[in-house]
């Protein structure tokens, strides 16, 4: 089944997520005040060896696969990120509002200040907790309009086929669902949790609603507007997958019909013995070009 016009523009920009209580993986959410919170606490060190150009400091915490993508959505490994000088976009100051979700041996952290948000995904290793990844996003308004197609866009990638080839069973697993979830409404609503706090964001909207708002507002659309072509969800170009058992970190690159390319950083959790969409970064790619669907190509 392929999307809307209309889901595609409430959903497929895509990847809301999951964010409070589960009955199978406790989320915890803390503000600053979980001072105590010992991957708060690293974060913070982190942070605050970034801030003063303490690479040495900065790599005792930092996982062997770790990288960053910027707000300009310049993505960078850890050898990179150290040359071009690393800096956070938010400090270790007491003004960021910070986040927490616990997903087992997942945790993700959000700091926030204003227009400027920042994901942490730190997941434990043998060896103690390291940080894998982090996305920094400024919400900014397009300076073009995008240009949606008007004609069927079937969903071939990544419904039915993406270009990676999962290993583990929670990595095999965590793909299945979210190629279910992007199928269309159904899938999309099977995966995503609507009864919690929802924590997406984007770099054209900055905060995203909670999904059961998305989801009326994309249900009434579609009644009022039975006969719009049928827009796919966004394709995948590249893709890779962490496993840390229930709980599988993704970060894909994906172009977007009409509009500019965007890297997609997300925790996927099983809860309830079903693989779910729990934390989505969709951090455009400036420097890409306006993408376009030819009619018919991917048929």
């Amino acid at each position: 089944m392929n999307r809307s016009v209309v889901y595609a523009l409430f959903a497929g920009i895509l990847c809301v997520g999951s964010v409070a209580a589960q009955e199978t993986i406790p989320a915890a959410a803390a503000s600053t005040t979980a001072a105590e919170d010992a991957i708060v606490k690293a974060d913070h060190a982190v942070v605050l060896a970034l801030e003063k150009g303490d690479h040495a400091a900065a790599n005792k915490l930092l996982d062997a696969d770790f990288s960053r993508i910027d707000n300009e959505g310049v993505m960078r490994v850890k050898d990179d990120a150290f040359r071009a000088g690393l800096k956070p976009l938010l400090g270790a100051g007491s003004d960021v509002d910070v986040l927490e979700h616990n997903y087992g041996k997942v945790v993700w952290l959000q700091s926030s200040q204003g227009k400027n948000y920042v994901a942490h995904f730190w997941v434990q290793r043998p060896a103690g907790w390291r940080l894998l990844h982090i996305s920094e996003i400024t919400v900014r308004q397009r300076d073009f309009t995008p240009a949606r197609p008007n004609f069927e866009v079937p969903c071939i990638n990544p419904c039915k086929t993406v270009p990676y080839v999962p290993i583990t069973e929670s990595e095999k697993g965590a793909l299945a669902g979210w190629q279910e979830q992007e199928s269309g409404p159904q899938g999309w609503d099977k995966h995503i949790a609507t009864n919690y706090d929802q924590r997406a964001v984007n770099t054209w909207i900055g905060r995203r609603p909670a999904t059961k708002d998305i989801i009326a507002a994309r249900n009434k659309h579609m009644a009022e507007n039975p006969n719009e072509p049928k827009v796919s969800t966004v394709p995948v170009l590249w893709m890779r997958t962490w496993d840390f058992g229930d709980a599988v970190v993704m970060i894909a690159c994906q172009p977007t019909w009409g509009d500019k390319a965007y890297w997609a950083s997300r925790v996927f959790a099983k809860i309830n013995g079903l693989w779910q969409m729990a934390e989505s970064y969709q951090n455009v790619i400036q420097a890409s070009p306006i993408l376009t669907a030819v009619p018919g190509a991917n048929k």
